[in-house]
């Protein structure tokens, strides 16, 4: 679990509301976080946010928050929201393909597709928020990490990610000067 942009005294709060339940990857942050970087970096961890004012409840939603949480802190609401992102599942779907990232699989059109670890992780990714052009950058911090890769990597990738998606599945489309995206199929 992460605590991102809370006062010290909030983040014990959260801490200490959630020590004792099993969250998976889970990011808890204040309105005062980048909610939006924070999505990108990490597609697939749930993001609930903690937030004073109703009106940052848009922006937190449009930047990809899971949940919002408004006022005061409750302990218990929090421990339910959490609980609820749990049992929504990891479970992807962008027209015939869905992504199962806790175990690792991947279904297109109800088959098995077997896919390399970056390959599936560049997928998971995109298919996280589909319609969203993701930067080069958010791409590769978020498949790579720390240690980037060859220059022409993240473009050879998608382009075998294509070919093994096939005209049955949604389109990754290259966004000439930003990156790519994953379309629905038409």
């Amino acid at each position: 679990m992460r605590v991102v942009g809370a006062e010290p005294w909030l983040r014990e709060q959260i801490v200490r509301a959630l020590e004792r339940q099993p969250h998976g990857a889970l990011i808890v942050a204040t309105a005062a976080a980048d909610v939006a970087a924070l999505r990108a970096g990490n597609p697939l961890a749930s993001l609930v946010v903690v937030c004073l004012r109703r009106s940052a409840i848009a922006a937190a939603l449009d930047g990809g928050a899971d949940a919002v949480l408004v006022g005061a802190l409750r302990p218990a609401e929090l421990r339910a929201r959490v609980r609820a992102l749990a049992r929504r599942g990891d479970r992807l779907t962008v027209g015939p393909l869905t992504l199962e990232p806790a175990a690792r699989r991947a279904l297109l059109d109800g088959a098995e597709l077997p896919l390399p670890r970056r390959e599936f992780a560049l997928l998971c990714c995109l298919a996280a928020a589909p319609g969203r052009a993701f930067t080069k950058a958010e791409l590769l911090a978020s498949c790579w990490g720390s240690t980037p890769p060859a220059s022409r990597t993240l473009e050879a990738h998608a382009a075998r990610l294509r070919r093994r998606l096939d005209h049955r599945a949604p389109m990754l489309v290259t966004v000439w000067g930003v990156g790519f995206r994953l379309d629905e199929p038409a």
